[in-house]
């Protein structure tokens, strides 16, 4: 368990302080972009923010690097006028399918997502219990994961924004560090 954890920081720390860790690439065709926006849009997204610049974040709950995104994108959503909207998978582990259900299924799902970032941890990954997923919860969790699929790949966290006002939608997988996350959020247009 401890070899675990440190190979765990190992990656965590790597990928907060290399650049060009993720891969970001325009979806493959304009067809395939317009309905993956559109997907995006129609799908059940937690909102935070009330900024113009939209990203669509797709995380799992017990996703390290989920994790620290999510907790860099807290730093940025005021200064950049940004509107986040967290799309939940569960497949990474045998209790994420459970703990995003916990989060859709909450009376406030913005604090319960928020709840499992603040008491996150390497042991036991994400920080809020497990319930039984609804049917309704089970059907989003489907949607989303074909969702992630169609980017060709399960790799998360995933970032998805547009440079240019109903331009291309461009698609991060993987950690970025703080100075491109940044760098990159300030290539969204504001509205």
């Amino acid at each position: 368990m401890a070899y675990r954890l440190w190979w765990i920081s190992l990656l965590l720390s790597a990928a907060l302080l290399l650049p060009g860790l993720a891969n970001a690439t325009p979806a493959p065709d304009s067809t395939k972009s317009a309905n993956l926006w559109a997907q995006l849009g129609q799908s059940h997204w937690i909102p935070e923010g009330k900024g113009s610049r939209i990203v669509y974040v797709i995380s799992d709950p017990n996703c390290p690097y989920c994790s620290v995104l999510i907790k860099e994108l807290q730093k940025q959503i005021q200064p950049l006028h940004l509107q986040v909207r967290y799309l939940l998978v569960g497949y990474l582990t045998p209790s994420s399918a459970g703990k995003a259900a916990y989060i859709l299924q909450a009376k406030d799902p913005l604090a319960a997502l928020l709840e499992n970032e603040k008491k996150f941890n390497m042991e036991h990954f994400g920080g809020v219990p497990e319930t039984l997923a609804d049917q309704q919860s089970e059907k989003i969790l489907a949607q989303h994961l074909a969702i992630l699929e169609s980017l060709g790949s399960r790799e998360i966290p995933a970032m998805i924004y547009r440079k240019h006002r109903g331009g291309t939608p461009t698609v991060i997988q993987g950690a970025l560090n703080a100075q491109d996350l940044r760098a990159t959020l300030e290539q969204i247009p504001l509205s």
